[in-house]
């Protein structure tokens, strides 16, 4: 009977590879800030390097005790502990080198499983690590224990690294026989037999499949966003997708055509709703895309993984992971042209064209039992679902325990004076490419703000890590959180309070010349000079992009209620006697003119050499206003401001 070792190291090597993956955007938008250029290239460097480290792993590993995954192991966990060690800027070599050698090492590892067991159990082991990361991601909150140097960072770390080397230990020397040894014949996901000096087939489409899982198919914060659901909702029934996935049964005959042309719809239509249906897709798709992969880890005659196949087979990986993901992020930089979720739906037609028969195999031959692909994955599976269980109870606790906290009681007073922070948060990356959402939380809670607003907000964008930073910074600052889409459905602005906030509205503004859509969402909340409309808004960027900006603030505040106190808030990549602020001047008062320090500077947060972030308010009264210099945790500085919310008012600001 097969044993369980092999599937768990292969599991735990995925979740740490999927965390490794999601860690590379903040890391990449390091070399992003010196122009895409440089992002493309080191993102390329980063994940052609699997071409050189998996030989190595093979050549170093076939000369010492335990063979090759182990010796990759070891050096992986080695590094990975490192880099937790790291801080800052110093992550970024080390950093992208262990993202480097995870895929090679993932690469080797799968190979091999799938050379002793076949296509269907690799597939499967693969889908236990996805559950297994879904879960890990729900107790943490989607913030990756990567960026955490605290007790919970590190014991998860070495939690999950202890047990990757003892699943390579306890199965040492057998995940990679010798090329030139022949033992046992092995089913493939077919159930033929073919020598065990062998290869999986197509093991290039781990590749597609590592990159799309970590951007939206095993990316919990992704699901919550792109169907407006709660994320502990939307997280565990993606995490129950691929738990059921471990159990998916190949049809006796099938050339696969059937599964890819459904995994090309299932992507497609995640990719295009934006409502709780997408939820049904969310369970099902897992179950398709292990059909696939099995289809494509099926074994084929031939040498096995050798030094010299090793070089193109990681390459085929690293890439596939990257590209899909490269190109639709440059995209808001440098617009393809066509919509940037196509580059998505090109990668899952590239990966289910993996997972169709050329016309080699028998297709009426019978699939392997089901004891033969099932039982080296029920305590795997069984971990895995555990896994996923406690991080949904934790993720409802929390969101549970927020809306409590965020709850007026009857008979509570409002506050006559309310405190404002504003904030573009850079997808939660600062300058030296951390994402460090505590110390965000400990800047914003330090002022006790009745309202915060914040632009550039991830909720499982690849370059912010995959974290859900609205719905964890709800959660952390006991609030209440109105999210507007604005790139995508997974980047925009957010407006948080500990105040009732039931009428909220988003309003999409004009692309104009672009490159990124933008956003404003409004909330409506009680205070004690009665209801005041609070919005987060981002203009367009780019310098010569004025007359966009000026085609936004016109829909902006045609929405607004002309007649009731307003406060905009927000990053308006415009600075002092531009035209848009000259417009914004005819209805609003400036917080920082009126009671702070005009010259006060906000971008960037390490060099200020611009004000381009703004509180404007009509019906106000400003009473304080502050720029924090020491706040670090974005490329931009936060904005603190007291006001009195006067009442209805023609629209002039009063100075306090």
């Amino acid at each position: 009977m097969l044993t369980s070792r092999p599937t768990v190291l292969v599991a735990l090597l995925t979740m740490v590879v999927l965390e490794l993956v999601r860690s590379s955007g903040p890391l990449l938008d390091m070399a992003f800030s010196q122009g895409v250029v440089s992002a493309a290239g080191a993102a390329l460097l980063t994940y052609a390097a699997p071409a050189l480290l998996a030989p190595l792993v093979l050549a170093v590993g076939r000369r010492v005790p335990g063979g090759p995954v182990l010796a990759g192991v070891v050096a992986l966990v080695a590094l990975r502990l490192v880099v937790q060690a790291l801080s800052a800027g110093a992550r970024f070599a080390v950093g992208l080198t262990t993202v480097a050698l995870g895929i090679a090492v993932l690469v080797v590892a799968v190979d091999a499983l799938a050379v002793r067991t076949g296509g269907a159990v690799a597939a499967r082991a693969l889908a236990v690590g996805f559950a297994g990361s879904v879960g890990l991601q729900l107790v943490l909150g989607t913030w990756d224990a990567y960026w955490r140097h605290d007790a919970v960072g590190w014991a998860v770390t070495v939690g999950v690294l202890v047990a990757l080397g003892a699943a390579a230990w306890l199965d040492r020397a057998r995940t990679s026989p010798a090329p030139d040894v022949r033992t046992a014949d092995v089913p493939d996901a077919s159930g033929r037999t073919t020598p065990a000096s062998a290869r999986a087939a197509r093991l290039w489409t781990l590749g597609p499949a590592l990159g799309l899982s970590a951007m939206l198919l095993a990316n919990p914060a992704f699901a919550a966003s792109q169907t407006a659901t709660p994320l502990a909702a939307a997280g565990t029934l993606m995490g129950v997708g691929w738990v059921l996935a471990t159990t998916s049964a190949l049809g006796t005959r099938t050339h696969g055509t059937l599964e890819a042309l459904t995994l090309v719809a299932l992507v497609s239509g995640l990719l295009l709703t934006d409502s709780w249906p997408g939820l049904v897709i969310v369970l099902a798709t897992p179950s398709v895309l292990v059909l696939v992969l099995t289809r494509s880890l099926e074994l084929r005659p031939g040498p096995a993984l050798g030094i010299a196949r090793a070089a193109p087979a990681a390459l085929g990986v690293g890439l596939g992971t990257i590209l899909p993901l490269l190109v639709y992020q440059l995209d808001y930089d440098v617009p393809l042209g066509v919509p940037n979720w196509l580059v998505l739906v090109a990668a899952t037609v590239v990966l289910a064209a993996g997972g169709v028969r050329t016309g080699r195999g028998e297709p009426g031959t019978p699939a392997p039992s089901v004891a033969r692909t099932r039982r080296p994955l029920l305590s795997p599976v069984a971990a895995a679902l555990l896994l996923v269980v406690v991080g949904a109870g934790l993720a409802g606790a929390r969101a549970v325990t927020s809306h409590r906290a965020s709850a007026l009681t009857p008979g509570t007073d409002l506050s006559e004076q309310l405190t404002l922070v504003n904030w573009n948060l850079h997808y939660g990356v600062d300058p030296a490419g951390a994402l460090d959402l505590e110390q965000i939380a400990r800047t914003i809670e330090a002022h006790d703000p009745d309202v915060v607003t914040l632009q550039e907000v991830s909720r499982g964008w690849v370059m912010g890590g995959g974290a859900d930073a609205a719905t964890w910074l709800a959660e952390r600052l006991d609030m209440r959180v109105a999210f507007a889409p604005a790139a995508d459905r997974q980047f925009g602005n957010a407006v948080l309070t500990d105040l009732p906030a039931d009428d909220v509205r988003v309003l999409a503004l004009p692309y104009g010349e672009g490159p990124q859509r933008r956003s404003a969402v409004t909330v409506a909340m009680p205070a004690a000079g009665g209801p005041v409309q609070v919005t987060s808004l981002h203009l367009q960027h780019r310098e010569e992009n004025t007359p966009t900006r000026l085609d936004q603030l016109d829909t902006l505040l045609a929405d607004l209620d002309a007649a009731g106190p307003a406060v905009v808030a927000g990053d308006l990549n415009a600075e002092p006697g531009w035209p848009e602020i000259d417009l914004m001047s005819q209805r609003f008062g400036s917080a920082v003119d009126v009671a702070g320090d005009p010259a006060a500077l906000t971008f960037s947060s390490t060099d200020p050499f611009q004000r381009i972030d703004w509180v404007f308010g009509a019906g106000v009264s400003f009473l304080d206003a502050t720029v924090l210099t020491d706040a670090l945790s974005s490329d931009h500085l936060p904005i603190v401001v007291e006001l009195r919310v006067l009442g209805p008012t023609p629209a002039t600001t009063e100075a306090g």
